[in-house]
């Protein structure tokens, strides 16, 4: 009988949950994603997002399952209004400053821990 177990440490999510606001205020909807930094070491070929509620706040999934694997994230977090049924062509209209959108220009970053604080996974951006 083999009793190994082959899950890499990667493998292991931890539960991440947290409020988004901007200048202090919820943001009422959007999405948040954690996007792996290899230059940090973090090496997860999962991607963990969220989708922010009416109260600001997000829970991370990868792929299924609840959580984010260990490590550092640099995070993505973008909001639009809803789109206008008498204009659905319009252009998106942005409620956040689009550098949030792209983990390259949001400036955000988390990390990923087991013994991380309430608070710990809140995101504070400005107007």
């Amino acid at each position: 009988m083999l009793t190994s177990c082959n899950r890499r440490s990667s493998d292991t999510l931890v539960p991440v949950a947290g409020v988004v606001s901007v200048n202090g205020t919820p943001l009422t909807t959007g999405s948040v994603t954690f996007h792996p930094d290899a230059t940090s070491g973090n090496m997860t070929q999962h991607i963990p997002t969220g989708t922010i509620d009416p109260q600001g706040n997000y829970r991370l999934t990868s792929a299924t399952k609840d959580g984010a694997p260990h490590g550092s994230y640099k995070v993505s977090v973008t909001a639009q209004a809803a789109i206008d049924p008498k204009n659905p062509y319009a252009p998106p209209t942005h409620l956040i400053d689009r550098k949030y959108a792209d983990p390259a220009t949001s400036g955000l970053t988390m990390q990923v821990s087991a013994s991380s604080a309430p608070g710990t996974y809140d995101i504070k951006l400005a107007k």
